[in-house]
């Protein structure tokens, strides 16, 4: 957790689910006297009392005769070991502090990172780690570099996602909604799906990239990534063609999957050309009154 409770007069923090006394709430530390407590969801405050200026601890909702038929007496010791060092008590309300920032206080920057090192591996660099900081840069639609960091997380509802969380599914509306054979993950929907590999393919052979498909969402990435940083396209623009490509597959899934929509590989390859040259424009470009049908013929050209 990157939230810390501070306990002032203690009634606002829930003494066993709050991270209040460590990185970790006490039920997770100490999980076999959380189990056995009676008082489970009340207050720090709520736990004891004052008596002549001093903090006295009460039961804490434990049998003393329970620890001892389950053999928790060490575990209770070292229970209330940690509570006696507590002597942290302040005036006032208990408030919320934001560890991953110097102020304390919670920031949208801090949030992002702080998710962002969960998913960071430790060990030397990898290029598919620079893959967060290039799609914030590029010239797109704020939502569209939002879909696209829930993809590189695997945060998107695909069906695998939805049924792993308790979302009661169909056994039979499982399977991707392109191919109908397999059971639809990200890598599956927007990669290695066979229906989904021929837009691919379509797209790098307008591009002049050869048709090879990672099915690992960040190598992907970075390999389309690559390809257009040799051919000198704007650093703002190398992500486009991908970015767009993914986002027309997840549309038309959509199309498909809620709507029963009508859809084909030729259709799709034209919005996803479409889209490319609409996004052409944002921010600054060189050449500011070019059609679609001259952009398709060499968008190369026009994105560099």
């Amino acid at each position: 957790m990157a939230s810390l409770f501070s306990v002032h007069n203690g009634f606002s923090t829930l003494f066993w689910e709050a991270t209040w006394l460590n990185d970790l709430p006490l039920k997770e530390v100490f999980p076999d006297l959380y189990d056995i407590s009676r008082l489970k969801y009340v207050s720090v405050a709520a736990m004891g009392g004052w008596k002549e200026g001093m903090w006295v601890w009460g039961d804490f909702g434990l049998s003393a005769r329970e620890v001892e038929v389950l053999c928790l007496e060490a575990v209770y010791e070292e229970f209330i070991g940690w509570l006696e060092d507590f002597v942290d008590w302040k005036e006032g309300r208990d408030s919320v502090e934001w560890k991953d920032s110097e102020e304390k206080v919670f920031t949208v920057a801090s949030c992002y990172n702080f998710y962002n090192n969960l998913r960071l591996h430790y060990g030397p660099a990898n290029r598919n780690d620079e893959a967060f900081e290039l799609l914030w840069k590029l010239d797109v639609p704020f939502k569209i570099k939002a879909f696209g960091w829930r993809l590189f997380r695997d945060r998107l509802p695909v069906k695998e996602l939805l049924k792993n969380r308790g979302i009661p599914i169909p056994l039979d509306d499982l399977n991707c909604s392109f191919c109908d054979n397999s059971l639809e993950s990200s890598s599956h929907l927007f990669f290695s799906c066979l229906v989904v590999k021929n837009i691919w393919s379509e797209i790098a052979n307008w591009v002049g990239k050869g048709d090879r498909v990672d099915v690992e969402c960040l190598s992907n990435f970075m390999d389309w990534h690559l390809f257009f940083r040799s051919k000198k396209v704007k650093v703002r623009k190398l992500g486009v063609v991908w970015l767009a490509t993914t986002w027309i597959i997840w549309l038309v899934r959509n199309g498909a999957c809620f709507r029963k929509d009508e859809w084909n590989v030729n259709n799709t390859v034209w919005n996803i050309k479409h889209l490319v040259w609409r996004w052409s424009f944002c921010g600054k470009i060189t050449h500011p009154n070019y059609s679609l049908y001259e952009f398709c013929k060499d968008p190369l050209h026009f994105l560099s």
